[in-house]
């Protein structure tokens, strides 16, 4: 059902590997190797360059194993994507150019953040962090310099990787429930913040941000990038099971939504390049408290729900391939 240029993109070898862990019991591991299979987007030679890394990893002559494969993965995210923040990552590079987005700037994004580390290096609780704002945004000097100093020191120690964001216009019912935290980590697909587990799932911090998409052309032409945009592809954000590539005519990328009964939901989502934060982009501070439940046959379930919807909106029915049944 896969469409020949979709497997063309990799070597025999890797394609091969895949197959053979698209057939995994383990609805993750399979999910991943579907990812690597129904990408249209990622170019042949963004491929070569992760396989050259797939090759320093399996010991030869020795067939590629899942621990190879999660290496290699590992080691191609810290040199092409997490980049120091003044780097460019592939995303935004000329090997990347065939999925280059432009899209119109008269919209603002919406982005996640997890505040745990950021928070915690400005030895701040979240409520403290809370209260400061409060009192900058009322008037205080003192908290308005403690909340510069704040963004300084974040910015400072964010690398330059590509910025998973989505429309603020698509999503703005979950973004403005009270409950944003849960609602948009289940649209836009974020598995890994607040994974099930048997011990449950401890607070996450966050910051829901948001900004204009205009910033991040602007952006574009102060470091003189040939993009600032691009169409998310299963090599900008590591290997995982949540990601879903969207056929090459869908005119995004389409995040999966981790309730499962509505996962023919097609969310618009883009890459673009980093932007320094400031007081204005962080609109709201929350916790995620509560894991999702999209793991094992729920994971497989949501995924081929998702892959009719894709088909249809493109009118692909050679597209992917569906989890459920499969030998």
């Amino acid at each position: 059902m896969l469409a020949a240029q979709q497997c063309n993109r990799m070597q025999p070898t890797t394609l091969t590997f895949l197959t053979q862990l698209s057939r995994s019991p383990e609805a993750s591991r399979a999910a991943i190797a579907d990812n690597g299979r129904f990408d249209e987007r990622t170019s042949s030679e963004r491929w070569q360059r992760f396989e050259d890394i797939l090759r320093g990893v399996v010991a030869a002559p020795s067939p590629i194993v899942t621990a190879d494969w999660s290496e290699a993965d590992r080691l191609h995210y810290e040199t092409t994507c997490t980049v120091p923040s003044v780097s460019v990552p592939d995303a935004f590079l000329p090997i990347n150019r065939g999925a280059w987005l432009d899209p119109a700037g008269n919209q603002d994004l919406v982005r996640f953040e997890i505040l745990v580390r950021p928070v915690k290096s400005a030895t701040l609780t979240l409520d403290e962090l809370d209260a400061m704002l409060r009192r900058a945004d009322s008037g205080d000097p003192d908290a308005r310099k403690a909340i510069d100093e704040f963004f300084t020191g974040w910015n400072l120690r964010r690398d330059g990787r590509p910025t998973f964001a989505a429309f603020y216009d698509e999503v703005q019912a979950e973004a403005d429930a009270d409950d944003w935290p849960h609602a948009l980590r289940d649209r836009l697909g974020l598995g890994h913040y607040g994974r099930p587990s048997p011990r449950g799932t401890d607070p996450i911090w966050v910051a829901l941000m948001r900004y204009p998409l205009a910033e991040v052309l602007a952006v574009r032409s102060s470091r003189q990038l040939a993009t600032a945009c691009a169409l998310p592809t299963v090599l900008d954000g590591g290997m995982h099971e949540f990601f879903f590539p969207a056929p090459r005519e869908h005119p995004f990328g389409a995040t999966l939504h981790l309730d499962g009964t509505q996962a023919d939901l097609l969310t618009a989502e883009i890459l673009h390049c980093r932007i320094d934060y400031r007081r204005e982009h962080l609109w709201k501070l929350g916790t995620i408290e509560r894991p999702h439940r999209l793991c094992d046959d729920p994971l497989r379930e949501a995924r081929d729900l998702h892959l009719l919807a894709v088909q249809d909106a493109c009118n692909r029915a050679d597209f992917g391939e569906p989890m459920m049944g499969r030998t």
